[in-house]
């Protein structure tokens, strides 16, 4: 089976609008925090990525992660559970080395356990898919609600620890390390059953068009997934973000997978169309792991070594202006990329990994 342009293209643009995301917290990974301001372009970006990006593109990617199991799991057939079994552990691997050694906010190491999870139920009927994502994806996010509530944790302030302006190498070695095994503790709590079920949804979308040659219509996806998914998180966000952030930031994430849904269904419906078929953003998503580690090296690079300083008066302009220097580079770094036929170096040293682990078994 050869690979979907279509998805891979949704798997470029999930990619490089990441850092619209996570820049703030590159800065100042315990909060995120953004200087306050009171112009309007810092209001208007901040409540249209809160609508339209945070949550999105994750979401996306998580569903597409799954999808691109199950194409996987049946390209390789009767070498299926042992090729991509340690294709995940290598994945882990450079997400262990990532969280610890670049920045803790790593999501490699989650897809991994996430997608080992996802193969050991990948045979299940439907039925049972469709009863284990409600579960993974409602139970993990109430018990956080109830938390938050019980703590009585609100919104909150802007906050910048002076001691955290400038590392030394060996200072944000253990500050990552500290902060990555709080990561991990969440993983096996919460964190990885949400994940886990979102890729159940990419196995569900996987056999209603791959098997039952079935998704959802236009129609459906363009006016009432996508304006259920954006009328919800207005919603949201005008009840609880002034007081309670977490809160909307959990229920944005719910509000995220309609419209994630919706995208990934466009995308099987056209799949043939000229559009996607040999874009640089398709090419993006060949190469999103390569991307993924560029970003959060650059991005740590930058606020914690070059200019550390941005962190005390970064607004939500300021974060975006860098999205865009950050979305230029990585276009034209992936356009170098597609002419010279290049594949990205993760992806690269993925491959070679997996010819060794084949080789010795």
């Amino acid at each position: 089976m050869r690979r979907i342009e279509a998805i891979d293209f949704l798997r470029g643009i999930a990619v490089i609008g990441l850092p619209l995301t996570n820049l703030m917290y590159m800065a100042n990974f315990t909060s995120g925090s953004v200087a306050p301001s009171s112009q309007w372009s810092d209001e208007v970006i901040s409540y249209l990525a809160d609508i339209f990006a945070h949550g999105k593109f994750r979401t996306v990617f998580s569903i597409l992660f799954g999808l691109s199991l199950c194409l996987l799991h049946a390209k390789l057939k009767e070498q299926r559970g042992a090729g991509i079994k340690s294709r995940l552990l290598i994945l882990g691997g450079i997400g262990c080395i990532h969280g610890f050694v670049v920045w803790p906010g790593d999501i490699l190491l989650n897809y991994a356990l996430s997608g080992l999870l996802v193969l050991s139920v990948i045979r299940l009927d439907t039925c049972t898919l469709i009863k284990l994502v409600g579960c993974t994806i409602l139970i993990p996010i109430g018990i956080l609600i109830l938390l938050i509530y019980q703590g009585g944790e609100q919104t909150n302030s802007y906050h910048i620890d002076l001691d955290e302006i400038r590392f030394s190498i060996l200072g944000l070695l253990a500050f990552n390390f500290e902060n990555y095994l709080s990561m991990l503790v969440l993983l096996p709590t919460i964190t990885l059953w949400y994940v886990f079920g979102l890729m159940l949804i990419g196995v569900l979308l996987y056999r209603a068009y791959w098997q039952v040659n079935t998704t959802l219509p236009l129609w459906l996806c363009v006016f009432i997934l996508i304006p259920l998914s954006v009328i919800s998180s207005i919603v949201a966000r005008s009840l609880f973000v002034a007081d309670y952030r977490l809160i909307y930031d959990l229920l944005n994430w719910l509000c995220a997978i309609p419209l994630s849904v919706a995208l990934v269904c466009i995308a099987l419906n056209y799949h043939k169309a000229k559009a996607f078929q040999g874009t640089v953003f398709s090419y993006a998503g060949k190469n999103s792991l390569s991307l993924y580690l560029m970003q959060s090296v650059l991005g740590v690079w930058l606020f914690q070594f070059a200019f550390p300083t941005w962190k005390i008066y970064f607004t939500h302009t300021d974060y975006f202006l860098l999205f865009i220097s950050f979305t230029t580079l990585q276009l034209a770094l992936v356009w170098c990329f597609y002419r010279m036929s290049l594949r990205g170096p993760a992806e690269w040293g993925i491959a070679h990994c997996q010819k060794y682990f084949n080789r010795r078994e």
